[in-house]
């Protein structure tokens, strides 16, 4: 899922309220979702300066990692520049704050990339790079550094090189000599007697409460790896004492969940529209609840129902969004079917 890319300046179209909204009979107008899926860094020239869109991963103050699109400005080596904005100076500092997020780089890491035919990014940090404060912020660094080049379709393994030459590990053991590949962001961890024989993983999208920020989490299941497990599991919300707060009502069940040509069908009990009640409408229950069917391979969209009926207007779909936090502001615009 987070290798989709958003990459072009558009608005994100989510639930701008749900007011008015108590239950399954009432006039609900659910607007459509609709945000376009990008696949390349395109220059917009409409701008000045001209400038095209990222994805750059910071640090929240429970230690997970969150993925930020970020407006840039226009540049060669977009890898390169992407990886700038996560080293911790002052502007840099600035815009993470803003965002209720912290930088991952240490200060004054100097970087160089070479991306090769065989997507393999080699990166070579200045010694600045082994100073990490702790274990975890070695970690989440290494993590961040792999998630952002490996956002880009040219890159499948990143080496990551000291001044220029391998070694083994950085100061707090994280291992760096072989090329790596993706893993699995913001892994919730199990209790050492868990046996994890049968298990599959999901991504779950949850809020910080910190930051506000959307967080990708991967969860280990004991259940087939599917749409309706994945929904059952974001209805039970984040672990006790995580710093991530749920974005669906508990109270809400699911009744069925249906496929047919990449539309997603998900019926809830009318306990599902108390949405209405959060803070901001019920825009990020949505948006948790789309990003979480993304993952899947095939799914376009997804349309709602309260107990059997479609929510109102009749088509009620949503599209599924590409990018899961903006450095920008939300606009959200009211679509209807």
């Amino acid at each position: 899922m987070l290798k989709k890319l958003c990459l072009i300046f558009l608005a994100i179209a989510l639930i701008a309220a749900f007011t008015g909204c108590k239950k399954a009979d009432d006039d609900l107008s659910v607007p459509t979702l609709e945000i376009p899926i990008e696949t390349i860094p395109d220059l917009d020239e409409s701008t000045s300066p001209a400038t095209r869109k990222t994805t750059v991963y910071y640090a929240d103050a429970a230690g997970y990692l969150v993925p930020v699109t970020r407006t840039v400005k226009w540049e060669d080596g977009i890898a390169k520049a992407t990886l700038s904005l996560m080293v911790k100076n002052d502007e840099n500092d600035y815009d993470a704050a803003m965002l209720g997020l912290e930088n991952v780089l240490p200060k004054r890491t100097k970087i160089d990339i070479d991306i090769s035919k065989e997507k393999l990014a080699t990166v070579s940090f200045s010694p600045e790079v082994d100073s990490c404060a702790s274990a975890l912020d070695e970690a989440n660094m290494v993590n961040a550094v792999v998630c952002a080049l490996t956002d880009f379709d040219s890159v499948d393994k990143v080496q990551i090189l000291v001044n220029g030459y391998k070694t083994k590990t950085l100061r707090h053991g994280t291992e760096i000599s072989q090329p790596i590949s993706r893993g699995d962001i913001n892994l919730e961890t199990l209790s050492a007697s868990t046996s994890l024989t049968g298990a599959q993983k999901l991504t779950l999208y949850f809020q910080s409460v910190e930051s506000g920020a959307m967080v990708p989490v991967t969860r280990m299941v004991f259940s087939p790896n599917d749409i309706e497990t994945a929904i059952l599991e974001l209805l039970k919300g984040p672990k006790e004492n995580s710093g991530l707060s749920a974005t669906l009502p508990d109270s809400a069940a699911l009744l069925s969940v249906s496929q047919k040509d990449g539309v997603i069908t998900i019926n809830f009990t009318e306990e599902f529209v108390n949405i209405a009640n959060n803070t901001d409408g019920g825009k990020n229950a949505i948006k948790s609840l789309m990003l979480t069917c993304a993952q899947f391979e095939g799914v376009k969209q997804v349309k709602l129902q309260i107990n059997g009926k479609d929510w109102e207007p009749d088509a009620a779909t949503l599209s599924v969004p590409t990018f899961i936090n903006s450095d920008e502001d939300y606009i959200y615009t009211m679509s209807y079917e």
